[in-house]
């Protein structure tokens, strides 16, 4: 029997099966989910598949294939001292503040507090590339210097702030610490959807970085951090951070108590620091 040309702008099931590389079944499913439209003309019974839907899904899933390719190429470490012009770059792409250093004098700073704790800095590289941060100083519990330079209008990361090596504290078993989450961040350059998926990654390896100090006795008190965007603020508040009152009212401040508090990052915590604390 003669095979049926499709009409023009439609594909026959067997283009279909070759242009997306999927089985039958798949095309069904698609179809399905009004990916694709799907025609059947009268007295026949079997249809034709709309040109423009089958040749968006490709694009669509050669866009897919292709941030997979690049999520898995991307990796979650502690920053180096050669890292550290990377992040200074980064973060003034995802900052703006009207006070800054240079970033030679940035570069040195940032460089003493992960020379005296390595896990202060860490980044999201692809290749040499730093294309996430995730910053986390870790301070003594009430430490009067860090409610001052919170009180400041200067940024803690690219500001003239006060603070050195010596007000960084060590991760060791059994020393108490509160940490500031100064930022968590992804190149802003990058397309929306490697951004989400970067930062999907940076988010859960950030999680099992603050579960592991509880692996390694850390007493966190609690964790402190500010919301400068409506973005930041969400993320804050679905990490499980509550705001409290500051005095300074152009300023969003966050904290988790992670003895009190119930969210899930924080009862991870406990239970690895119980598991810890019993093995001694």
């Amino acid at each position: 029997m003669p095979r049926y040309q499709p009409p023009k702008g439609y594909y026959t099931s067997t283009q279909v099966k070759e242009i997306l590389n999927i089985s039958g079944a798949m095309i069904a499913n698609y179809v399905e989910k009004g990916k694709i439209r799907h025609v059947v003309p009268p007295g026949r019974k079997h249809g034709y598949y709309l040109k423009k839907d089958v040749d968006a899904l490709a694009r669509e899933l050669e866009t897919f294939f292709k941030l997979e390719e690049e999520t898995e190429a991307v990796y979650f470490t502690t920053a180096q001292a050669a890292d550290i012009p990377g992040c200074i770059k980064l973060n003034r792409e995802l900052f703006t503040t009207s006070t800054s250093e240079s970033d030679a004098l940035l570069a040195e700073k940032w460089t003493s507090w992960i020379q005296k704790n390595p896990q202060v800095v860490y980044v999201l590289k692809r290749g040499e590339d730093v294309v996430g941060i995730a910053t986390i100083l870790p301070l003594k519990p009430g430490s009067k210097k860090f409610e001052k330079v919170l009180m400041a209008d200067t940024s803690i990361l690219l500001g003239d702030v006060d603070i050195s090596a010596n007000d960084i504290e060590e991760y060791t078993p059994g020393n108490k610490v509160q940490l500031y989450l100064a930022e968590i961040g992804i190149k802003p350059s990058l397309h929306k959807d490697l951004r989400s998926k970067y930062g999907a990654k940076l988010i859960s390896n950030f999680m099992d970085a603050i579960v592991d100090l509880g692996k390694r006795g850390v007493i966190v008190e609690r964790i402190v951090s500010v919301g400068a965007t409506r973005s930041g603020v969400r993320l804050l508040q679905h990490f499980g951070f509550s705001e409290i009152i500051f005095p300074r009212e152009d300023t969003r401040v966050f904290v988790i108590d992670m003895k009190k508090s119930g969210a899930p990052i924080t009862q991870a915590y406990r239970e690895a620091y119980q598991n810890f604390a019993g093995q001694k």
